[in-house]
């Protein structure tokens, strides 16, 4: 076990757990449960972990992590060959008909 990544905020934390297990890497989140207890001991004390089951993906998860989480490239606009709706570059279907993009 190997921790990868650690987040003040759970739901960020469980996003990234959910895009590592998109990609076949199994993880899971430690003190989760501290957190209503975190004025207790000091926010500065509890810290929220996301640690991988196996050592040897951790290449891959770092990776995955440095390209979808830290450093996310955005996507261009397109336009909806359905309906002509210009649709955000973050959206994979067209919001207005759910159409894919042509050429995906």
């Amino acid at each position: 076990m190997k921790l990868i990544y650690t987040h003040d905020n759970i739901v960020v934390l469980h996003s990234v757990k959910n895009i590592l297990a998109l990609n076949g890497i199994e993880s899971f989140v430690k003190n989760e449960h501290t957190i209503p207890v975190g004025a207790n001991h000091g926010i500065n004390n509890t810290f929220l972990e996301l640690w991988l089951r196996d050592d040897r993906d951790d290449e891959k998860a770092a990776a995955i992590i440095e390209s979808e989480i830290e450093n996310q490239n955005p996507k261009d606009a397109w336009t909806c060959s359905g309906c002509g709706e210009e649709n955000d570059g973050s959206f994979d279907v067209c919001w207005k008909c759910q159409n894919a993009p042509s050429g995906k």
